[in-house]
Formats: C-alpha cells, structure tokens, sequence
C-alpha cells in the first residue's frame, strides 16, 4: 500500500459512501477498499469513517482530512500534467560525448532530427576519445562497453551490436601482395587507432587473433583514417558504418569478406540517478528507436 493509493480510495469512499460502490469506481473489491481505509488510518492514527452496517460516515478528523486529500490529488495531478507538457516542449543543454567516429557517422543525422523536433533543446556533442569510458561530466556518453567495466555511478543500455572486417583501397591491393587470409597481413601495413595501437591485436569472430604490430599511421581523427586508407596507405579496420560513403564510391573495398572480428557493442551510458531529464530520455528513446 502506497499514500497516494490511499487517500485517493479515501476520496472515493467520501463520495460514493460505499465500500462496494467506490471499490467498484476503483476496480477493486469492497475488501479490498476496506484494507485501503483500514491501512490509511493506521498510518496517520486517527479514525476517519464511522461503520455501520448501511452507512460510512466522515469522523470529525476525517472531514479535517479530507481538503487535505484533495490537495495532496490535485497537486500529483498538476505534477503529472506538466511532466506531460514539459515531455511535448523539452527544453535546455542537453551534453552528449561520443568517439570521434559514432559522433559524425552515427550521431550526426539524428541529432539533426532531433532539434527539428525539439527546438527549444540544444545539444553539446563532445568527443570522447576512443578506449575512454563515461564520467559523470554529461548527461549521455555513447562509446564501446568493455568487459571490466563496472560503475555504480552509471547505468546503460545497448543501442546496436556490430563487427569489423577489413578494406583497403583498389589502388593499394593492385600494387601490393594479395591478401588471402589473415597471416597474410604480417606482410602490410595497417592504419590503427591509437586504442588498437596500444591494444595490439584483434580478436576476429572465429577465434583467431590478428596481430596488430605491423602499422605505418595511427590516429584518432576519423577524417585523416579515412585518407589514409582511401589513399593507399595500408589497410583498416573498421565497422562498415563508419565508411559506407566510400564503399558507395567504389574508394575501397572490402578484403576477406568472411573474415570480421567478435561482436562489439555501442552503448549509451547517463548517471545512474533517481530522475533522468525528460531531454536526456526523449533523446535516448529517440535514438534506440531508429538505431
């Protein structure tokens, strides 16, 4: 049993005068009306009805009570409807931290969609760098969940599943030796991140392990990886969704279909507090809807 449970069963009872007809309004049984009152008046230790067999009476406290209670509906009432209205007209900063790659591949189109919806919202996009896990300083990091990774500062949900394979340009596999398996990139040159740089390796989906040790250019910056592989400079790593514009162009492609490392997954994280801004979950539920 909750107060607001029953007081507004209080309310009911005082305005039917039947435990039947109340319960009845309230879709539950007599009895279970009677446990409601039963409870309420316990818990403030006073005595607001007097029973008789055919008529449910307001004490003196009770008649005492009863503004009280109606004041006590009317303003959840008030707080529901403007939790309502603040939910169609969300506005204020709303700060978002992602890896340089999931905010201008991912992020980006919907973010813009977002702010048509909600005009009044403005949105700070920070870059996380890549390997970094949330803080506390944002209302919503987005990054990859690593395995140890444990706060009871932050909760999270997954926004998508996805895994990387391997491209190269067309100009870099004509003049270089031809790749048929993954021992056969001990004799390239690959383009890392410097998370995987430090990683040095790559778990692929079959259980194998790639080595990463054998590199000639390592940033964070998604732009200059995305020159470097579309230029000929060695081969990348990467999820198709960060380099679909140019497997569309024909600007690389893609090596050893089959071959594509272990599930990864994007996360959301936001702190893990009583009350999530109304922004923060329109913008969250936005994005695992069309994610």
């Amino acid at each position: 049993m909750d107060w607001l449970t029953a007081t507004k069963s209080f309310c009911l009872l005082v305005k039917h005068g039947s435990f039947t007809e109340a319960g009845n309004v309230a879709e539950v049984s007599a009895s279970a009306m009677s446990k409601r009152i039963d409870w309420l008046e316990k818990q403030l230790g006073l005595t607001l009805f007097v029973r008789t067999t055919r008529q449910v009476n307001l004490t003196e406290v009770g008649t005492e009570f009863l503004p009280r209670a109606h004041s006590l509906l009317n303003q959840f009432d008030s707080m529901i409807t403007e939790t309502q209205q603040s939910a169609l007209h969300p506005s204020g900063l709303l700060k978002v931290a992602a890896t340089l790659a999931v905010g201008s591949s991912i992020l980006m189109p919907h973010i813009e969609a977002f702010l048509k919806l909600y005009p009044a919202v403005k949105i700070q996009l920070d870059v996380l760098p890549f390997g970094v896990g949330p803080g506390l300083d944002h209302d919503l990091v987005l990054c990859r969940k690593a395995e140890d990774f444990n706060s009871t500062a932050h909760r999270g949900v997954k926004l998508i599943s996805y895994k990387m394979g391997l491209f190269a340009s067309p100009g870099y596999l004509a003049s270089h030796k031809k790749i048929t398996k993954i021992s056969d990139l001990n004799e390239h040159k690959m383009i890392l991140s410097n998370f995987y740089r430090k990683v040095g390796q790559l778990e692929m989906d079959s259980g194998e392990v790639c080595p990463l040790t054998h590199y000639n250019f390592v940033s964070d910056n998604m732009e200059a990886l995305l020159y470097a592989v579309v230029n000929g400079m060695g081969l990348l790593f990467s999820a198709p969704m960060y380099i679909k514009n140019e497997l569309a162009q024909g600007k690389v492609v893609r090596i050893l279909p089959e071959v594509q490392t272990a599930e990864m997954r994007l996360w959301a994280f936001y702190p893990n507090t009583e009350f999530m801004p109304v922004k923060t979950r329109l913008f969250l539920d936005y994005l695992k809807e069309r994610l």
